[in-house]
């Protein structure tokens, strides 16, 4: 069962949950907001979020039965927990999981997730799980990831609240999956994995390459092969999606 708390305006939920860590237990809190001010993305980019017309909110999960070795596999369920309520909404197999973990419809980007963990001796502690999701929102400044709503896709306004619910809900079964059945984890993360066996463009190093995509290795790593079929395995921020 999850603490829920939510807030009004707060620079950014993942840092608030991060400044309370300091304090307390903070394992099971889900802290969501109106508005966000300094929302984050991945490394240093910025998160776009028009107040009260989206879900913003961050998740502290207990993840120490999780050796650290294997921590990528909670950026495997928790996008599949996300896209398990999307299904109910519109069941679409354009829904996927762009590497690592964000969620894609179609080449445009639903929802960005963010993951701070702390980890101790070789296993896992707490993560705090950052998520936003676009709902209602119906303009977006021109990101490269080419921001959607559900209500661009649907046409439909949505409720935030019982939205909200839903999500946690499957996160907190996924995490539960993470510790019975892992292997399922990864092989439903696969099926959803935006251009998985697919021939596409991407930019490594400054120069556009056409690779295939195979899979990603046992560190969550991106594993592609080369035109004159050479294998390439590359961390994140080591290449970009041509979109």
């Amino acid at each position: 069962m999850l603490q829920q708390y939510h807030l009004g305006q707060i620079d950014s939920t993942n840092a608030y949950l991060q400044r309370k860590q300091s304090e307390t237990d903070i394992r099971n809190w889900l802290v969501s907001a109106d508005e966000q001010t300094a929302g984050k993305g991945m490394g240093s980019n910025g998160w776009e979020s028009e107040a009260r017309q989206n879900l913003t909110f961050s998740v502290a999960l207990d993840v120490s039965f999780l050796p650290a070795q294997r921590q990528f596999l909670l950026s495997e369920a928790v996008p599949l927990g996300i896209i398990e309520v999307l299904d109910t909404i519109l069941p679409s197999e354009k829904w996927s999981i762009k590497w690592p973990n964000d969620i894609f419809y179609e080449n445009r980007k639903l929802a960005g997730i963010l993951i701070n963990s702390t980890i101790k001796a070789n296993m896992m502690d707490v993560s705090i799980v950052g998520i936003g999701l676009n709902v209602n929102q119906m303009q977006f400044q021109d990101w490269p990831t080419h921001p959607i709503s559900l209500k661009m896709i649907t046409g439909e306004d949505y409720d935030l609240r019982p939205l909200l619910e839903q999500i946690a809900e499957h996160l907190l079964i996924k995490v539960q999956q993470l510790k019975s059945d892992p292997a399922a984890i990864e092989q439903d993360y696969l099926k959803r994995l935006f251009r998985y066996r697919r021939w596409a463009d991407y930019e490594v190093d400054g120069e556009i390459m056409r690779l295939f995509m195979t899979g990603i290795d046992s560190f969550g790593r991106l594993q592609l092969v080369d035109e004159q079929q050479v294998l390439r395995t590359f961390d994140i921020k080591e290449i970009k999606f041509v979109l």
